[in-house]
């Protein structure tokens, strides 16, 4: 099913990616990210056609623009919004196994008592190639854009259940 990134579903790739989220989040909101959010960021980022809409919107545009991009005729790929739960389900194992590795690399810390990442990372890296640059961008932008809605509205608009 993941075929077109398999090569890349790593947790150290994962970690990256989620403490980009996490970036994001907190840069909008100044708070915390709830740990429910972390498991779109992965399937959202790394699927090549997901990730292409995420670049191509405007940061204030927001993730209903971005979905609905799907819905238009030069686009017409609804099936992949429709299967992100599918591919939320099928990656959780490495969504947690990326978030142990930014714990461990000391990104990100989760605070037990609410369930909800803090970045412990402030500066960002602009070490890594431009692929991977290009992908922490998009989770970044993906945080942003989680951090003005709540739980509902994210489910609402990506068709998914946390």
């Amino acid at each position: 099913m993941f075929n077109e990134y398999d090569n890349v579903r790593n947790p150290m790739l994962g970690a990256y990616l989620l403490w980009s989220f996490v970036l994001g989040y907190f840069s909008e909101k100044n708070e915390a990210t709830p740990l429910e959010e972390l498991f779109i960021v992965l399937p959202m980022t790394l699927k090549e056609d997901i990730a292409e809409q995420i670049k191509s919107t405007n940061k204030t545009s927001g993730m209903r623009a971005m979905s609905d991009k799907f819905m238009k005729t030069d686009v017409l790929k609804n099936d992949l919004i429709s299967n992100l739960h599918n591919d939320i389900q099928n990656m959780k194992g490495i969504t947690a196994m990326s978030l142990a590795e930014a714990v461990k690399a000391g990104l990100v810390s989760i605070d037990v008592e609410t369930n909800k990442i803090f970045p412990l990372e402030l500066r960002k890296r602009n070490k890594e190639s431009a692929n991977v640059l290009r992908m922490g961008k998009n989770a970044e932008k993906l945080g942003k854009w989680c951090a003005v809605m709540d739980l509902m509205q994210i489910e609402e608009i990506l068709k998914v259940r946390f």
